[in-house]
Protein backbone atom coordinates (compact mmCIF):
# COMPACT_ATOMS: atom_id res chain seq x y z
CA UNK A 1 0.00 0.00 0.00
CA UNK A 2 1.14 3.34 -1.12
CA UNK A 3 1.11 6.02 2.00
CA UNK A 4 2.00 9.87 2.00
CA UNK A 5 4.64 10.26 4.74
CA UNK A 6 5.88 13.72 6.13
CA UNK A 7 9.43 13.69 7.66
CA UNK A 8 10.98 16.67 10.29
CA UNK A 9 14.48 16.55 9.73
CA UNK A 10 16.92 18.36 11.95
CA UNK A 11 19.94 18.61 9.75
CA UNK A 12 23.49 19.89 10.81
CA UNK A 13 23.48 23.64 10.18
CA UNK A 14 27.20 23.88 9.76
CA UNK A 15 27.19 21.38 6.56
CA UNK A 16 24.10 22.87 5.47
CA UNK A 17 25.68 26.41 5.57
CA UNK A 18 28.49 25.10 3.85
CA UNK A 19 26.80 23.43 1.11
CA UNK A 20 23.39 23.08 1.41
CA UNK A 21 22.35 21.99 -1.61
CA UNK A 22 24.21 18.84 -1.46
CA UNK A 23 22.62 18.23 2.19
CA UNK A 24 18.82 18.71 0.93
CA UNK A 25 20.26 16.45 -2.02
CA UNK A 26 21.74 13.73 -0.32
CA UNK A 27 18.38 13.94 2.16
CA UNK A 28 16.30 13.43 -0.87
CA UNK A 29 18.03 10.76 -2.59
CA UNK A 30 17.76 8.59 0.38
CA UNK A 31 13.69 8.87 -0.41
CA UNK A 32 14.37 8.45 -4.05
CA UNK A 33 16.69 5.29 -3.17
CA UNK A 34 13.62 3.67 -1.77
CA UNK A 35 11.16 4.44 -4.33
CA UNK A 36 9.65 7.30 -2.77
CA UNK A 37 8.19 9.78 -4.58
CA UNK A 38 8.59 14.00 -3.18
CA UNK A 39 6.13 16.08 -3.39
CA UNK A 40 7.03 18.92 -1.33
CA UNK A 41 10.35 19.90 0.35
CA UNK A 42 10.80 22.80 2.42
CA UNK A 43 13.24 24.73 5.42
CA UNK A 44 11.02 24.68 7.93
CA UNK A 45 13.62 26.74 10.07
CA UNK A 46 16.99 27.77 9.33
CA UNK A 47 20.29 27.93 11.45
CA UNK A 48 18.17 27.42 15.07
CA UNK A 49 19.91 27.01 18.30
CA UNK A 50 19.44 23.71 20.23
CA UNK A 51 17.87 23.51 23.89
CA UNK A 52 20.97 20.83 24.17
CA UNK A 53 23.82 19.53 22.13
CA UNK A 54 23.60 16.20 19.82
CA UNK A 55 26.31 14.59 17.79
CA UNK A 56 28.24 17.43 19.35
CA UNK A 57 26.33 20.23 17.06
CA UNK A 58 24.68 23.31 19.17
CA UNK A 59 22.77 24.64 16.17
CA UNK A 60 20.55 22.36 13.57
CA UNK A 61 18.12 23.32 10.44
CA UNK A 62 14.71 22.00 10.47
CA UNK A 63 13.88 20.44 6.88
CA UNK A 64 10.90 19.24 6.11
CA UNK A 65 9.39 16.96 3.31
CA UNK A 66 6.16 15.09 2.20
CA UNK A 67 6.54 12.23 0.19
CA UNK A 68 4.46 8.91 -0.93
CA UNK A 69 6.15 5.34 -0.31
CA UNK A 70 5.51 1.55 -0.30
CA UNK A 71 4.83 1.08 3.16
CA UNK A 72 6.92 -2.40 3.45
CA UNK A 73 9.75 0.06 2.58
CA UNK A 74 9.26 2.77 5.19
CA UNK A 75 10.92 0.71 7.96
CA UNK A 76 14.48 0.77 5.44
CA UNK A 77 14.07 4.05 4.79
CA UNK A 78 14.37 4.94 8.67
CA UNK A 79 17.28 2.58 9.26
CA UNK A 80 18.92 4.91 6.19
CA UNK A 81 18.11 8.04 8.21
CA UNK A 82 19.71 6.70 11.30
CA UNK A 83 23.13 5.78 9.19
CA UNK A 84 23.36 9.35 7.57
CA UNK A 85 24.11 10.79 11.20
CA UNK A 86 26.71 12.79 9.45
CA UNK A 87 23.84 14.68 7.92
CA UNK A 88 20.95 14.33 9.62
CA UNK A 89 21.21 14.40 13.98
CA UNK A 90 16.97 13.68 14.09
CA UNK A 91 14.07 12.66 11.95
CA UNK A 92 10.58 12.10 12.46
CA UNK A 93 7.84 10.70 10.38
CA UNK A 94 4.57 10.69 10.74
CA UNK A 95 1.45 8.83 8.15
CA UNK A 96 -0.63 11.55 7.00
CA UNK A 97 -4.27 10.46 7.00
CA UNK A 98 -5.77 9.97 3.83
CA UNK A 99 -8.94 11.99 4.57
CA UNK A 100 -6.66 14.80 5.81
CA UNK A 101 -3.91 14.47 3.25
CA UNK A 102 -5.14 16.92 0.57
CA UNK A 103 -5.46 19.81 3.50
CA UNK A 104 -2.44 19.38 5.08
CA UNK A 105 -0.28 18.72 1.43
CA UNK A 106 -2.80 22.19 0.92
CA UNK A 107 -1.41 24.14 3.93
CA UNK A 108 2.43 22.80 3.17
CA UNK A 109 2.52 23.92 -0.09
CA UNK A 110 1.47 27.26 0.34
CA UNK A 111 3.85 30.22 1.34
CA UNK A 112 2.41 31.12 4.67
CA UNK A 113 1.82 27.71 5.52
CA UNK A 114 4.24 27.94 8.25
CA UNK A 115 3.23 30.41 9.83
CA UNK A 116 -0.55 29.13 9.88
CA UNK A 117 0.50 25.94 11.67
CA UNK A 118 2.72 28.05 14.25
CA UNK A 119 -0.48 30.48 14.57
CA UNK A 120 -2.67 27.27 15.35
CA UNK A 121 -0.12 26.03 17.99
CA UNK A 122 -0.19 29.12 19.78
CA UNK A 123 -4.03 29.34 19.53
CA UNK A 124 -4.64 25.99 21.34
CA UNK A 125 -1.34 26.76 23.77
CA UNK A 126 -3.50 29.66 24.80
CA UNK A 127 -6.95 28.06 25.25
CA UNK A 128 -4.64 25.58 27.54
CA UNK A 129 -3.68 27.74 29.74
CA UNK A 130 -6.30 30.62 29.52
CA UNK A 131 -9.86 28.52 29.42
CA UNK A 132 -11.13 32.22 29.28
CA UNK A 133 -10.00 32.89 25.48
CA UNK A 134 -12.53 31.13 24.23
CA UNK A 135 -15.48 32.38 26.23
CA UNK A 136 -15.44 29.60 28.51
CA UNK A 137 -16.83 30.66 32.07
CA UNK A 138 -16.30 28.35 35.09
CA UNK A 139 -18.96 25.99 36.42
CA UNK A 140 -21.34 27.83 38.92
CA UNK A 141 -20.06 27.31 42.93
CA UNK A 142 -16.42 25.71 41.17
CA UNK A 143 -13.96 27.71 43.16
CA UNK A 144 -10.88 26.02 42.31
CA UNK A 145 -9.86 22.23 41.61
CA UNK A 146 -11.44 19.27 42.84
CA UNK A 147 -11.13 18.61 46.78
CA UNK A 148 -9.57 22.20 47.34
CA UNK A 149 -12.23 23.23 49.60
CA UNK A 150 -11.94 25.66 52.29
CA UNK A 151 -9.69 25.09 55.58
CA UNK A 152 -10.50 25.42 59.56
CA UNK A 153 -8.45 25.31 62.10
CA UNK A 154 -4.98 24.06 61.89
CA UNK A 155 -5.20 23.78 57.85
CA UNK A 156 -8.07 20.96 58.10
CA UNK A 157 -11.05 20.83 56.62
CA UNK A 158 -14.21 22.13 58.47
CA UNK A 159 -15.86 18.27 58.46
CA UNK A 160 -12.81 17.34 60.25
CA UNK A 161 -11.81 20.15 62.17
CA UNK A 162 -13.45 18.89 65.56
CA UNK A 163 -12.88 15.19 65.11
CA UNK A 164 -9.65 13.87 66.38
CA UNK A 165 -8.62 16.67 69.04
Amino acid sequence: MVNTYETLFLLDATKLSADGDAVRTQVHHLIERHGGQISIAREWNYNQKLTYPIAKQKKGAFHIVYYTLESTKQAELERDFALAEGVILRSMTLKLDPKWQETILGIARDEHGKEFAVKGMQDEAQVQTDPSALGAEPAAGVDGPPGDGARGPRGRRPEFADKGD
